[in-house]
């Protein structure tokens, strides 16, 4: 499992975010307080994670974790 903080400045950084995530073959969950919900729901995404900065957990299998490397990327 992965931890990473990211800030959205707007809502295309979400779209651009969920679209990314939703093409992954593992779960991502992002998580604010004690709020979490599911990274490929563009709603609750874009409810918990508007301007402020969340956590955002990867759950990624093994044969996986070059798809890990390159959404880092996009979120740094």
């Amino acid at each position: 499992m992965e931890h990473k903080f990211i800030t959205f400045q707007n809502t295309q950084q979400i779209l651009q975010f969920v679209s990314s995530v939703s093409k992954l073959d593992f779960d991502v969950d992002v998580k604010y307080g004690s709020r979490m919900v599911d990274a490929k729901s563009i709603l609750g995404v874009i409810s918990l994670a508007s301007f402020k900065t969340v956590e955002v957990i990867f759950h990624p299998v093994t044969d996986c974790i070059s798809q890990l490397d390159e959404l880092f990327e996009l979120a740094s």
